[in-house]
């Protein structure tokens, strides 16, 4: 009957007058749907510049489509729509009427989906609300297992966030614990919008508040303030180690993140609260040195380690019994650097250029002290303050005194002595060609004269250690070179810089460092930084891994200490090895609370090699390791 009266009704539109747009709403709300979708049908033929109703009645064209039961041919045209009217006014529309589509058609999955999308996309608030109401509904009873897991991770988008949040929150209610703790990690770096992100911070509150055996850590980091992009790189490094490892567990793990803006008000006022939360088994933080004796002061007495991840002065692990220094205290590697400087490389003479802080001062008095000790000679120690902008005018021209008067004396103690070719007693090639050689730029004639002159190479110094800030290396390389000093530079990790001395490589013939990591020559897994690149938008730096791995060492005790707080100080003090990304950890000193390992570092052909590493039994070269493993092979 319906196609009789299609045959009979098609000629009068055609010659009659031309369709009206309301008058197929009309026939629509009637329930008329065959006479609507004619109407309809000619008016989205035609030309846009005929028709300015042409999008909408391509839309009313679908939806008749659909009352009639053609679905796959309102699929059809609905995915041709946003290509054929991109600026309509319709789209946010279209994503409620596909979801209709694909409820009709029995499809949750797709039903779900496309409902989700229109909540989230569309102004109208009572469209919102009908399509949160099937998103919802659907997702939380009618999709399977299967559905659920295609949803969660069909997309990062705005919808594709709403929806993982969805199936995380069925996920929980049946007591699934371990998918929706993966779900609403994975989807937290992505989520940005306000409300997505309230509903995420709400289920992961569920979640931890549900499980009993959920980790809860403190971690106190300057996350504001001038030391903000170093916090924030730690605690992406934190938060990465954390979703990892609930990845391959199912552990809960709550992070209670405290911003202490580097104050040291703050820093007690934190610790203050953590001492007091009985559910925290350990604190990740604070970095600087005057914040974790704020916090050792504060939690002194309380067996919850302390693991600090930058503070590096010496004896803080004296403190309280809960500091743990990650990074090794600068007495370590200014002793490693001595010790391998003289009994390694055979240096004998050294001076010392340091910063005069508490830093440099440290650095360089364990150092001159263990030299001492070894026999060696400390022939300069000068301090500077600020950058060492100007080294010259004091610090090298007083070396180059000290050298300039050595070769003088040398010279003139010799016995041959310049007068002595007069009478031919020594030959081309005698020890006084040499000094003479060396002083040829300021002798006149017979008669030396005391005035320097920078074209004399000096070679009386062994060894200069620098122990410098950040950012302090690019001074220091162009005065060592117009200098010209023939030395073996000593340095610690602030000269781990491979682009500035790649650049000014031909400043330096030697240069060995000592470090606290493996950054400088550690091969990184790339599926390691493309992961972080996905997540976090930027590679990781030496505080993205310095964060993964200090989570890391924690996370590994804990499991070994069965997720018991009580335990977990006994297990970092009797376990003390841990290998991470690039930062490695051997427990020694007074305490058994200080990392022991330190590397040595030879730059070579615009690279760092791994010379050798020093532990709490001594030093191990590279050399005689391969040695023994070749041996081991043979």
């Amino acid at each position: 009957m319906q196609k009789f009266l299609l045959i009979i009704i098609f000629p009068i539109l055609l010659f009659g007058a031309r369709p009206d747009f309301k008058a197929g709403v009309s026939l629509y709300n009637q329930g008329a749907y065959w006479e609507a979708l004619r109407i309809f049908a000619e008016l989205a033929d035609e030309d846009v510049s005929l028709n300015p109703q042409s999008s909408a009645s391509s839309y009313m064209r679908i939806k008749c489509y659909n009352k009639l039961g053609f679905s796959q041919r309102a699929l059809m045209l609905a995915r041709e729509f946003p290509a054929s009217y991109p600026g309509s006014e319709y789209l946010d529309d279209l994503q409620f009427l596909i979801a209709e589509i694909h409820l009709d058609l029995g499809d949750p999955r797709e039903a779900a989906w496309y409902f989700a999308s229109s909540a989230i996309s569309t102004t109208d608030k009572k469209i919102r609300k009908a399509a949160r109401e099937f998103a919802e509904s659907l997702i939380g009873i009618a999709c399977d297992k299967d559905d659920l897991h295609a949803l969660a991770g069909r997309s990062i988008n705005r919808t594709g966030q709403y929806v993982a949040l969805l199936v995380a929150e069925r996920f929980l209610k049946e007591g699934d614990k371990g998918e929706a703790i993966d779900i609403l990690f994975n989807m937290r770096p992505y989520i940005k919008d306000e409300d997505l992100r309230r509903k995420a911070i709400t289920l992961y509150d569920r979640f931890s508040s549900s499980q009993a055996d959920t980790l809860h850590i403190a971690v106190v980091l300057p996350l504001s303030g001038a030391l903000e992009s170093i916090g924030s790189t730690i605690l992406d490094g934190i938060k990465f180690s954390a979703m990892n490892y609930m990845d391959s567990t199912d552990q809960g793990i709550e992070l209670h993140i405290y911003d202490n803006e580097s104050q040291l008000s703050n820093t007690i006022k934190i610790a203050r609260q953590v001492r007091n939360d009985p559910r925290i088994i350990a604190q990740i933080g604070p970095l600087t040195n005057e914040n974790v004796k704020g916090t050792a002061a504060v939690m002194g007495g309380h067996a919850i380690p302390i693991i600090t991840p930058t503070a590096t002065e010496n004896h803080l692990t004296h403190l309280s019994e809960g500091v743990f220094q990650f990074r090794s205290t600068r007495e370590r590697k200014a002793i490693a650097m001595a010790e391998y400087a003289v009994q390694t490389l055979g240096l004998h003479t050294f001076a010392i250029i340091a910063p005069s802080t508490e830093y440099g001062q440290q650095f360089a008095d364990n150092f001159a002290k263990r030299v001492d000790e070894l026999g060696g000679i400390i022939q300069y120690q000068g301090w500077y303050v600020g950058e060492p902008t100007d080294l010259s005018t004091v610090h090298f021209r007083r070396i180059r005194e000290q050298g300039l008067e050595e070769l003088y004396l040398n010279f003139q103690a010799d016995s041959l002595r310049l007068d002595s070719l007069l009478i031919g007693l020594i030959s081309e090639g005698d020890s006084v060609n040499i000094y003479e050689e060396q002083l040829r730029p300021i002798l006149k004639k017979s008669n030396p004269t005391r005035s320097d002159s920078l074209r004399v190479k000096l070679s009386h110094i062994d060894g200069i250690f620098f122990p410098i800030h950040e950012g302090n290396m690019r001074y220091i390389l162009y005065q060592l070179a117009s200098n010209n000093l023939k030395t073996h530079i000593l340095g610690d990790e602030n000269w781990l810089d491979k682009e500035a001395l790649k650049k000014d490589a031909s400043y330096i013939s030697k240069l060995t460092i000592v470090a606290g990591d493996r950054l400088g020559f550690q091969n990184i897994n790339q599926s390691f930084s493309n992961e972080y690149v996905r997540i976090f938008k930027r590679r990781p730096d030496q505080y993205d891994y310095l964060g993964y791995d200090v989570m890391g060492m924690l996370l590994e005790a804990a499991q070994y200490a069965g997720w018991s707080g009580s335990k977990l100080w006994e297990v970092m003090i009797n376990s003390p090895n841990y290998e991470g990304v690039v930062n490695h950890v051997q427990w020694g000193g007074d305490t058994r609370r200080e990392n022991d390992l330190v590397f040595l570092m030879d730059y070579v052909d615009q690279t760092f090699e791994l010379t050798g590493y020093y532990d709490n039994s001594g030093f191990f070269s590279t050399d005689s390791l391969e040695a023994e493993s070749t041996s081991e092979i043979e």
